[in-house]
């Protein structure tokens, strides 16, 4: 199949079409809510080693995983994130941004969430969150900026599907918000009653005195 030209605006919704087609199969196997996540460990942009284990150890955490730099859907969601970081900390929580390989977040140092490199892609793929670009949209994906990962099959061009988690501190997913249409974000308001919701199920175990168990465990898709 000859590649897409993305010369007119038909074009471009064809090719977002045809992404989010391809994408599709892979959410369905995407980790959701009531999932443990896989633990992982990520360089930050200066280079330091972050653990996911350290990071639950001290809270929830959410996730953000990220298309890249090189999409402006990517940024809109990194800067979204950004507005509500200072709230998810102020609720006892911290957030990272996982971007795959390629230049980080043009915003640089001026957005306040973390982000860390998963530059295999090696995480969102231990998520579910990678597919096959089709052959004909990868000119225009390379020409965006868009880096490929590495991987044993020669002819494999993954890329990442955004996504947005809420993990207690069991490391079990409360709230996932997944879409093949890489243009929907995750509402900030909703991200943040989940976090609410989840302290006080967090208090309220304690209160009981049933430990941590799934008792009092939210857990939903988005």
């Amino acid at each position: 199949m000859s590649p897409i030209s993305f010369g007119s605006k038909f074009d471009v919704d064809r090719a977002a079409s045809t992404a989010m087609t391809a994408a599709a199969g892979a959410v369905s196997s995407a980790l959701r809510a009531g999932k443990r996540v896989p633990a992982f460990e990520l360089p930050d942009t200066e280079g330091n080693a972050v653990s996911l284990d350290q990071a639950l150890g001290a809270g929830p955490v959410v996730l953000n995983f990220l298309r890249g730099a090189w999409c402006a859907f990517g940024e809109e969601s990194l800067a979204q994130l950004a507005s509500t970081y200072e709230n998810i900390v102020s609720a006892g929580a911290s957030a990272f941004a996982i971007a795959p390989p390629g230049r980080i977040s043009q915003s640089g140092g001026s957005v306040p969430i973390p982000e860390l490199a998963d530059r295999d892609m090696k995480v969102a793929r231990a998520f579910g969150l990678a597919f096959e670009l089709p052959v004909e949209l990868r000119p225009r994906y390379l020409e965006l900026g868009y880096v490929p990962p590495k991987t044993r099959k020669s002819d494999s061009f993954l890329v990442p599907i955004p996504a947005t988690y809420l993990v207690d501190q069991e490391g079990v997913i409360v709230l996932a918000h997944i879409d093949a249409d890489y243009r929907h974000h995750l509402d900030s308001e909703a991200l943040l009653a989940a976090l609410k919701a989840l302290q006080a199920r967090t208090a309220a175990r304690k209160r009981a005195g049933t430990g941590p168990t799934g008792k009092w465990r939210l857990g939903r898709d988005l």
